[in-house]
């Protein structure tokens, strides 16, 4: 197990020295992928396999060691993240040809913290992998562009918030249980839950700011649309698709096995407090994700707000504290994987051929741009949960188990959050490739081919999963059982509801499907022919195009795409914004810093630095 980590070292040093050989970079780059996607393959079922390195230190009682261990849950979330991985390392060899700036090396070491992220069995081993890929991030999303930095030192801020967090509560977590091992310290932490209530409750507040933090969750909902829509696209895919996922994972494999195992008093006879607050985050990420998708001009912005959305869908399912939605949100996890990666594929191809990324000065490129289309077209359909493309059947089982657990009102804010999504999916695809092909994009043409494979693979992955969901659902039934949940081992093609009765065989809803699809090519044949009508048919609405950035002479538009629907909702967006908090935390920051550093150039921070050490020295020797 210990050349899966060596691998991804080795290979970031290689591709650090090689760095401005662009040939050697990106297939060394995919090489080390296929490697550790191979060896995560020979690992299934071996979940005894750790390594642990034993130290002679303590910290509050607490041995301090440094174990990796393939466990069930983190196999799972790895071996997916790696087959994304894999994908957009070949769409990377195309992509990154006409690029000045270099991601590989710096991409590698976020792989090597992926995968100690997901087999940590220890907190102290956990952490440092993380931190090193907040760091690292950083890195990756500035990639030597200036203008990148804003939005990059933002994301670092919030990272470095988070890992405070999720420090004080190891810390608080070790103290309280004697162990820094994950299990054992959730474990413990539920023996002494009722005897140490508060402290117990802020280990897991503590942990779960960090874990927000990560995977977007309301009120941290900000910082994809900032870094997706400036980071390099072949990266953004994978950060968008795979390191979202990072606070899903200890959440699922630490948070609700312990509030599970707790006996709280209900609400309402439905739920407990910590399972309501969770749900209540989920459903206001799930809704205003979807509002503000709705909003935007810049596509990757767009899917960034998409992918805040998902990540509540995920947070709901983990609320109803249900098999069904235990498992339906695990499920979406890898659904959203794949749907959301050959969705930021096709946008990276589209910026790769024209360079634009505001999607009201695009438009046409269907047929200038096929697979590209085709690709995109099953990614808004999965996204939108609709049958039979992968993303339709993890959202019926988080729905299915809310209702069980009569979580109506998360539910109703899951459905039409769900249903919201249609009116910004359509108005991507509206804008990116239906209408008028602009005069400067006349001449674009398909990427190419090492681009165009990895999303039909997408495609195919999209479909496969739609129609026979046991290729994610068997290894993830299996890993759960292993892990100790009372859960069948999952059929190929059929998913299994909350509500009574509620069995739905996907194959059949796939031949459905087929059959209406035959019946309707079938009456596209017979019916009537198209007819070609001249771009002057088309109107602007009384807008004025030139406001908009574009030229006058175009005919098809969609800057205020949803301008009613903005007006509706913008004085409660205003409202609930947590952009001007968190600036005037940064001025006051600012202030404060610059204070201190005017303190030194005078020479008076020495003697506060002192006073301030002298003072701890008390402190710690009171405490001790």
């Amino acid at each position: 197990m210990v050349e899966i980590f060596i691998i991804p070292l080795v290979t970031a040093f290689l591709l650090a020295i090689f760095i401005r050989n662009k040939k050697v970079v990106w297939p060394l780059f995919l090489i080390s992928n296929l490697y550790i996607l191979l060896k995560l393959w020979t690992l299934f079922g071996k979940w005894e396999i750790e390594k642990t390195i034993y130290t002679n230190y303590e910290l509050f009682g607490a041995k301090l060691s440094f174990t990796l261990s393939n466990n069930p849950l983190g196999w799972y979330f790895a071996f997916f993240s790696a087959v994304i991985t894999l994908v957009i390392s070949v769409f990377s060899l195309g992509f990154n040809q006409k690029t000045k700036e270099n991601v590989a090396p710096i991409w590698m070491l976020i792989i090597f913290s992926n995968l100690g992220i997901f087999f940590a069995a220890d907190w102290i081993t956990f952490f440092m992998m993380w931190e090193l890929m907040g760091w690292t991030s950083f890195f990756a999303i500035t990639n030597g562009r200036d203008k990148a930095l804003n939005e990059a030192k933002y994301y670092l801020v919030l990272s470095l918030l988070g890992a405070s967090s999720m420090l004080i509560g190891i810390i608080l977590l070790g103290a309280l249980t004697g162990s820094f091992e994950i299990f054992a310290s959730a474990y413990g932490l539920v023996q002494v839950f009722y005897s140490e209530k508060a402290l117990s409750i802020a280990a897991i507040m503590l942990l779960l700011f960090a874990f927000f933090i990560k995977s977007a969750i309301f009120p941290f909902y900000m910082w994809p649309s900032k870094v997706y829509a400036v980071g390099p696209e072949d990266y953004i895919t994978f950060m968008s698709s795979v390191m979202i996922k990072y606070g899903i994972y200890p959440i699922a494999m630490f948070i609700v096995p312990v509030v599970g195992s707790l006996d709280l008093s209900k609400i309402l006879n439905t739920a407990n407090w910590i399972q309501y607050f969770v749900g209540y985050l989920g459903a206001i990420s799930a809704v205003l994700g979807t509002i503000l998708a709705i909003f935007q001009t810049d596509m990757k912005k767009l899917f960034a707000y998409s992918s805040v959305a998902n990540m509540g869908y995920i947070l709901l399912g983990f609320a109803s504290m249900n098999i069904v939605g235990f498992e339906g949100a695990l499920f979406h996890a890898v659904n959203h994987m794949v749907l959301k990666a050959a969705i930021f594929l096709t946008l990276a191809a589209v910026i790769f051929r024209t360079g634009e990324s505001e999607m009201h000065k695009l438009g046409g490129l269907v047929y200038r741009m096929p697979i590209t289309f085709l690709t995109f077209l099953l990614g808004i359909i999965a996204a939108a949960g609709i049958p039979p493309l992968n993303g339709f059947g993890s959202k019926w089982m988080i729905i299915q188990a809310l209702m069980s657990q009569k979580m109506i009102i998360f539910a109703i804010a899951m459905i039409f959050a769900s249903t919201g999504a249609f009116m910004y999916l359509f108005r991507a695809l509206a804008s990116i490739f239906l209408g008028q092909l602009p005069d400067r994009f006349k001449d674009i043409k398909e990427v190419p081919l090492t681009m165009l494979i990895p999303m039909i693979i997408m495609m195919i992955g999209m479909l496969l999963i739609g129609v026979v969901p046991g290729v994610v659902m068997k290894p993830l039934t299996t890993a759960l059982k292993a892990v100790g949940y009372n859960v069948n081992i999952a059929s190929w093609t059929s998913l299994e509801g909350a509500l009574k009765n509620s069995t739905i065989d996907l194959t059949v809803v796939f031949l459905i499907f087929l059959g209406g699809f035959v019946i309707s090519a079938i009456m596209y044949i017979l019916g009537n022919k198209s007819e070609t009508v001249p771009q002057e048919d088309n109107y602007t609405g009384g807008e004025y195009p030139e406001e908009w950035g574009v030229n006058a002479d175009r005919f098809n538009y969609s800057y205020s795409f949803y301008q009613p629907f903005k007006e509706m909702f913008e004085p409660l967006l205003e409202k609930i914004s947590i952009d001007g908090f968190f600036a005037s935390i940064g001025r006051n920051f600012e202030y404060m810093s610059a204070t201190v550093q005017g303190l030194f150039r005078r020479g008076e921070g020495a003697v506060l630095l002192f006073s301030i050490g002298v003072l701890l020295l008390i402190l710690g020797g009171w405490i001790l």
